[in-house]
């Protein structure tokens, strides 16, 4: 295999294919005593040597699209410098990380964080004209957006889970978050058991789905009504069309804080999980990782991080002036403290 990379890389692909067809491969009936005498192949060589050539052409076919893969691969600050432009995906309804204003327009704390790493790319690659890019990305599209480089970055509300850091990098939390139940007040409703045989809204991607599996694992026999985004989950239960809707504390508490009648929905008090969120990006990209995570150090150390969290979790946002007056916990006030990495295991389902 090795000889063939060298070859592919060196040598015409015409000129290599004309040497293996122009060799004859030895016929297994060969008498050691007979002279240089062409030898007469059988059927059965000419049909091993035309099998033997169909490998060698699959295998130099395969050998072909690695080396092509692998030149036209490039890392993402390669990309940013060769087409001077940076492109961000952003939720369309993840209130207070990344949502729709009343023009349409993105914002969101999520948003307010990766504009300040881009002025970071943008002093570190001196491009001080950098264009960036806005793209709206589902809980579904967001890890095969940053993989497939449709998008550098995904600023939103995404989880840094073991399992998906197998397939993205990811910045140092940027909240932590639990995953939580809210539900339509009801007399008989106080916890997920509650919920036996009833209806509870996921959308498609997130860590509700994984809730709702444990909790069924168990033996809840919980029906589940999966969609695309937190807009219609929340749609859905406001039309009654499920009991309850499983996803991040923050955001259950931001929809029902810009509801007409909060007062219709309840957020249960049990956390399922232990979520740290975070900025998403390309993994084994070291370059552009070691890029993002100096931004990140320099935003917490210059206290920028934290303006941004009292503009968006403890001040009135747009559009209706909410104040979600939700303080940042413990764990993430040592983040901001001491900024890492470094996370516990937030895999594990609590009922």
């Amino acid at each position: 295999m090795k000889i063939a990379v060298v070859f592919l890389k060196y040598a015409p692909r015409k000129h290599l294919s004309q040497v293996f067809l122009n060799y004859s491969f030895p016929s297994k009936h060969c008498d050691a005593n007979v002279d240089d005498t062409p030898l007469r192949r059988t059927y059965g060589d000419q049909a091993m040597n035309r099998y033997s050539r169909s490998l060698i052409f699959t295998l130099l076919a395969a050998v072909s699209s690695s080396l092509v893969a692998v030149a036209d691969a490039q890392t993402t600050i390669e990309k940013i410098r060769k087409t001077n432009t940076i492109t961000i995906g952003y939720r369309e309804s993840s209130i207070p990380f990344a949502y729709l204003d009343d023009t349409k327009n993105p914002i969101g704390y999520s948003l307010d964080i990766c504009a300040q790493l881009v002025e970071g790319i943008k002093r570190e690659l001196k491009l001080p004209k950098l264009i960036v890019n806005l793209v709206p990305v589902q809980a579904a599209e967001r890890i095969p957006f940053v993989t497939n480089g449709k998008i550098d970055l995904e600023c939103g509300n995404t989880t840094a889970t073991a399992e998906r850091k197998t397939k993205a990098a990811f910045t140092m939390p940027i909240f932590i978050a639990g995953a939580a139940t809210l539900a339509r007040v009801k007399p008989d409703t106080s916890s997920l058991g509650d919920f036996r045989g009833k209806q509870i809204i996921v959308a498609a991607g997130t860590t509700g789905e994984k809730v709702l599996s444990e909790a069924n694992k168990a033996g809840y026999n919980i029906k589940s009504l999966i969609v695309k985004s937190n807009a219609d989950a929340f749609t859905a239960l406001k039309e009654a069309k499920a009991d309850g809707w499983i996803t991040d504390d923050v955001l259950l508490a931001s929809f029902r804080a810009t509801a007409d009648k909060p007062a219709d929905f309840v957020l249960l008090e049990k956390r399922h999980t232990i979520e740290p969120l975070a900025i998403m990006m390309r993994l084994n990209d070291p370059a552009f990782e070691a890029l993002i995570d100096k931004e990140m150090i320099r935003l917490v150390t210059d206290e920028k991080l934290q303006a941004l969290y009292k503009k968006w979790f403890t001040s009135p946002i747009a559009p209706k002036g909410i104040n979600l007056a939700l303080p940042p916990s413990r764990m993430l006030r040592e983040y901001f403290r001491f900024p890492t990495k470094s996370v516990s295991n937030v895999d594990i389902i609590l009922l």
